[in-house]
């Protein structure tokens, strides 16, 4: 039986060994986050715009919405340094109560707008008014400048998460300092600022909308666990 007791015994004690270590290596932990942001002018201008019709035959509605958007499709080729591109095409009934043995159908398309050049977008969101609706007008930062700010901001972060982990070894008296993991992230600001409201539809030509850039806040972080060495 001493014997059995002493094997059982030898059998705790070698369990709890690595349960001993790894709450010393737990302890030995230390987990923070850094980030740094930066304000940067918006450069971008996406605008939204909607072609939409109804009646009772959905072929009427298909052809009526096909040839504003060709139209303004046509009238955004014209425009140099804009980007287009067409969204979904999407068709409904609605039933009205009144008119149990008659269904009308409605039909929405957009086009959307992109470019660096803010009067030329306003000119072009200005003419197309008179056929479509616009939907969202908004300034944003272009892709190629946050992709340089970002990187930018990670460089900063990293200085930033080199700096703490040295002080933190410091202040807690450890000889040096062993990176656990880090995660890095970034934030690209929020999506387009929309500058004036929702389907908006003009009878005549209506006049280039006001348009102000603004800024935009971006920001990377570095969340890390480092472990101490003493």
């Amino acid at each position: 039986m001493p014997a059995m007791r002493l094997l059982a015994l030898g059998v705790l004690l070698a369990l709890a060994a690595p349960a001993l270590a790894d709450e010393e290596v737990v302890r030995n932990h230390v987990s923070f986050s850094v980030e740094r942001s930066r304000e940067v002018e918006n450069d971008w201008v996406t605008a939204v715009l909607g072609a939409s019709f109804e009646s009772t035959d959905p072929a009427e509605v298909a052809a009526q919405i096909n040839t504003a958007m060709s139209w303004g499709m046509e009238q955004a080729k014209a425009a140099s340094g804009l980007r287009m591109r067409t969204g979904g095409y999407t068709t409904r009934p609605i039933d009205d109560p009144k008119r149990a043995q008659l269904r009308r159908w409605r039909g929405t398309q957009t086009l959307v707008l992109e470019g660096a050049d803010a009067r030329e977008m306003s000119e072009l969101v200005g003419r197309l008014q008179s056929r479509l609706q616009v939907q969202s007008l908004g300034f944003s930062v272009s892709p190629e400048r946050r992709r340089e700010v970002e990187a930018e901001l990670v460089d900063e972060a990293l200085g930033a998460f080199r700096e703490r982990a040295e002080r933190v070894r410091a202040k807690l008296g450890a000889k040096g300092y062993a990176i656990v993991k880090i995660q890095l992230s970034s934030s690209g600001g929020p999506p387009p600022r929309p500058l004036r409201g929702a389907a908006m539809m003009a009878e005549a030509v209506s006049p280039a909308p006001p348009l102000e850039a603004g800024t935009s806040q971006l920001s990377a972080g570095a969340h890390a666990t480092i472990e101490l060495g003493f």
